[in-house]
């Protein structure tokens, strides 16, 4: 009772093969040419291939030392499915873990922690490398609590099809020097589109008319006009505004043909339904524990192995009844017998 119930070896093929079922020609054939230490098999493709259960420990358990523990790989279906009535879907952990998360002990279908290392990492070809979606929640969230640090960091094109609010919003602009330094946004409590441009009086007035494009998108009846002399005049005033065009005069019936400069503020023709001030919920916590270490790359060494041997060892010896190992023993000692011959 305290030895391997199931003991197979071989040298270039299976060591132990289990199969379900005589086989179906309408399921596709079974790998051929495997190399394993225990291969099952679904011969009716209707059932499972490998199960392993436990009412408290792992089910299945996958380990090695410098390749992957569990591989998981499917044609048309999921190559890993994890699933969990109370707990994570699929739980990854590397290099030991790392902080949990901001609001505590979140429930999640895939959670990846490292102490050192990259939390999750996800890439495509030709796909997205990472999809977030919730159907009445926040789709993906991303918090640092490390001023130094950034909650999400972006290489190449964002696009937000969407509200896009944020506290600050900051221009990152390259100096002469070689630096990178901060300009600010200018807000606002409504929607607006500005444009600028310069013209000349002649004879003490001028029509400008407004740019095609930029008369597209703002409402062209309620638009706002500020004008600036470049040379000396008795002042300058917006007589008329239409849809198209605005007027510019000088004052007290003046006859100047100087230049000018001006601005025109648009509301913007898309935003419906606006609200001043409007009130904004945010329900997500700030991050309340430092999460920012140095990443290094561990490299396997044969002192390494032997330790990982050695701990995979003791963990088998202190969850095997007791005299297990004394019976294990006697097993290895007939095995040796065995293949000597």
């Amino acid at each position: 009772m305290y030895v391997a119930g199931v003991a197979g070896t071989s040298v270039n093929n299976v060591g132990v093969y289990g199969q379900f079922g005589e086989g179906d020609q309408n399921i596709p054939q079974i790998p051929q040419n495997m190399s394993a230490g225990v291969f099952g098999a679904d011969a009716l493709g209707n059932s499972r291939g490998v199960v392993g259960w436990s009412s408290n420990g792992q089910g299945c358990y996958g380990m090695s030392y410098s390749s992957n523990g569990v591989v998981g790989q499917s044609v048309t279906g999921a190559g890993m499915f994890g699933v969990s009535d109370q707990s994570f879907g699929v739980q990854g952990i590397s290099d030991g873990p790392g902080p949990m998360t901001a609001t505590g002990g979140i429930i999640a279908g895939v959670f990846g922690t490292s102490g050192t290392n990259n939390g999750v990492i996800g890439t495509s070809t030709q796909g997205m490398g990472v999809y977030g979606y919730s159907t009445n929640n926040v789709g993906v969230v991303a918090g640092t609590n490390n001023p130094a640090s950034f909650a999400g960091a972006f290489f190449g094109h964002v696009v937000v099809n969407g509200t896009f609010d944020a506290i600050v919003k900051n221009a990152i602009v390259p100096f002469p020097d070689g630096s990178q330094r901060l300009l600010h946004c200018m807000e606002s409590p409504e929607h607006w589109f500005e444009d600028f441009g310069s013209a000349k009086l002649a004879r003490g007035r001028a029509v400008v008319k407004l740019d095609a494009n930029f008369a597209k998108v703002i409402k062209r009846g309620d638009y706002r006009v500020f004008v600036t002399p470049e040379g000396n005049c008795h002042g300058l005033y917006v007589r008329g505004k239409n849809a198209n065009s605005f007027e510019v005069r000088e004052l007290t019936g003046g006859k100047s043909s100087i230049a000018f400069s001006y601005r025109i503020v648009g509301r913007r023709k898309d935003i419906k339904g606006h609200q001043r001030f409007a009130k904004i919920d945010m329900p997500l916590p700030p991050p309340t524990r430092a999460a920012r270490r140095t990443p290094r790359k561990p490299v396997p060494t044969a002192a390494g192995l032997r330790a990982f041997i050695a701990r995979v060892e003791k963990e088998a010896r202190d969850r095997a009844p007791k005299g297990a190992e004394k019976a294990r023993a006697r097993m290895r000692r007939i095995r040796a017998r065995a293949l000597r011959g």
